[in-house]
């Protein structure tokens, strides 16, 4: 019930302000009131405005949806995934298909060397066509090649080659390689490219909601100052009177005249602090050095509300332990170690590989005989490319061949130290996990004991408002009674004006604790 009372009264953001009214004991000035409460309400409050700029109401939610728009390191920050998605595309290129070709003319001439030859020398004119489709295939690390070449002499015979290939590895690169772990990496950079993403946004929001509610206490307390200033004069004008009709000594006029000094010069230093704090919140919310924004003066509209938040910090932690960004980045990194490592114990291994290959030959052109040793020749069949061809599709003169090929090097030394390394890396990943779950431990349950106490001190910061506001009443009407010093008055005042900015700063901290609670459960 006591919990229910002290959130009804700092919801309704009452802080009263004392009006010093000039009752002066036995020698009143005509006219002279008695002391009166002013309620005061956080929230009614403008910032200062400079001649010639204007002001733009903002929510906390408008605030929030231009972060997402205009935010630079937002905009930076989500290029990162399509980036990272332009590096996947390049690694799976290397399993894409190659087509080559190849066109050749060659002409030789040479002496005779032989009766077979045509005359004393011979002219050869050679024409070669050769195309080729070979495709490293993503699994097991094999390769497939496909080979058609054509050839033709000046004779007008044509020769046609068709030859399937693929190679196998059975021990180094069957269960990965370089460019597999390639791939595999790239698929979880986009991955984490997205965790960052996700965490980045997370944490300017919450930035942009920080600095929206200290700006909102930056205006709240130049009004709280600025009602201590007139406190001061009031007093101060007071007092001079007070001297003049002879019932005060100098000295009392000096000491308010202190008082007034001190009051100017709070409220000037909440003006520099409700600039910085104006900065801060529009350098997240700028979309560049010309954005009109930069010249016009913000107003936080939105008023902080209480609710009831229960800390229940061992469900939280749980939540924390799966969903927090930092956690999955690092658990994916560990991923990564775990593909090097694979990869460096793999290249341990011997080259042992199996390639079977098939092929076709085809023959196609003219057709001729000859009638004895060194005889004319006498064609007897027409024929064209189109008969190589043909050799070819009815599968005539096939050949078949299987073979292995092993290899390994002697010491490997270098291989040894790469899979060391790698260990010793997956090691330091896993370490560096246990570290940050301990340190997600501890993140989370500060912040939900700050829930908690943040609580606390608003309730007792509500109370001593409370308390301040009776015993400044009760000074200012002593005071009036000639019972209660000058000094007594500005202390008064000046312990209000305290217990104000505390109550203030109380609600802010507990409403940015009960955010920050929620926050530190996924986002790190």
């Amino acid at each position: 019930m006591k919990k229910s009372r002290c959130l009804a009264r700092t919801s309704t953001w009452i802080a009263a302000s004392l009006v010093l009214a000039g009752g002066l004991a036995a020698q009143e000035p005509p006219g002279a009131g008695q002391a009166q409460l002013d309620p005061y309400v956080v929230g009614s409050s403008l910032p200062p405005l400079d001649p010639g700029r204007a002001m733009v109401d903002m929510s906390l939610e408008g605030a929030l949806q231009r972060a997402l728009e205009f935010n630079l390191d937002i905009q930076t920050a989500s290029l990162n995934p399509r980036v990272q998605a332009f590096a996947l595309q390049a690694a799976r290129a290397a399993f894409a298909p190659t087509l080559s070709g190849n066109y050749g003319y060659n002409n030789q001439t040479r002496q005779s060397t032989s009766q077979l030859d045509g005359g004393a020398r011979t002219s050869t004119e050679r024409l070669t066509f050769n195309t080729s489709l070979s495709q490293t295939v993503p699994w097991y690390g094999g390769r497939l090649s496909a080979d058609f070449n054509n050839s033709r002499t000046e004779t007008n015979n044509a020769f046609s080659t068709l030859s399937l290939n693929y190679t196998q590895p059975l021990l180094a690169g069957l269960r990965t390689d370089n460019q597999r772990a390639a791939l595999q990496t790239q698929e979880i950079q986009g991955q984490i490219a997205g965790i960052q993403l996700d965490a980045q946004v997370a944490n300017i929001i919450d930035q942009v909601r920080i600095r929206y509610w200290n700006l909102r206490a930056t205006i709240e307390q130049i009004e709280i100052q600025r009602r201590a200033v007139e406190q001061a004069r009031e007093l101060l004008a007071q007092n001079e009177l007070r001297v003049q009709l002879g019932s005060m000594a100098q000295i009392e006029v000096v000491q308010a005249q202190s008082q007034v000094a001190a009051a100017e010069q709070a409220l000037l230093n909440a003006e520099v602090q409700w600039r910085n704090a104006e900065l801060g919140l529009k350098s997240l919310l700028l979309s560049g050095a010309d954005d009109s924004l930069l010249t016009q003066t913000i107003n936080p509209t939105e008023l902080p509300t209480l609710r009831e938040q229960a800390v229940d910090i061992q469900a939280a932690l749980e939540v924390a332990l799966r969903e927090r960004t930092d956690l999955r980045q690092q658990r994916q990194q560990l991923e990564v170690s775990a593909i090097d490592l694979e990869v460096t114990d793999n290249e341990r291994l011997p080259d042992l590989n199996l390639t079977a290959s098939y092929s076709l030959a085809g023959v196609g052109g003219n057709r001729f005989d000859r009638s004895g040793l060194g005889g004319e020749a006498v064609l007897i069949q027409q024929g064209g490319y189109v008969d190589g061809l043909n050799d070819i599709a009815q599968f005539d003169t096939p050949t078949w061949s299987v073979s292995m090929n092993f290899s390994y090097p002697i010491g490997l030394r270098g291989e040894k130290a790469s899979a060391e390394r790698a260990r010793l890396q997956y090691e330091q990943s896993q370490l560096a996990i246990r570290a940050q779950e301990l340190a997600v431990v501890t993140e989370v349950t500060e912040a939900g004991l700050a829930v908690t106490d943040t609580q606390l001190q608003l309730e007792a910061a509500s109370r001593s408002r409370e308390l301040a506001e009776e015993n400044a009443l009760a000074t200012v009407t002593r005071f009036n009674a000639g019972v209660a010093t000058n000094f007594e008055v500005g202390e008064a005042n000046d312990d209000l004006t305290a217990a104000r900015l505390s109550e203030l700063r109380a609600l802010i901290n507990h409403i940015n604790a009960i955010a920050e609670f929620e926050r530190v459960q996924r986002f790190g």
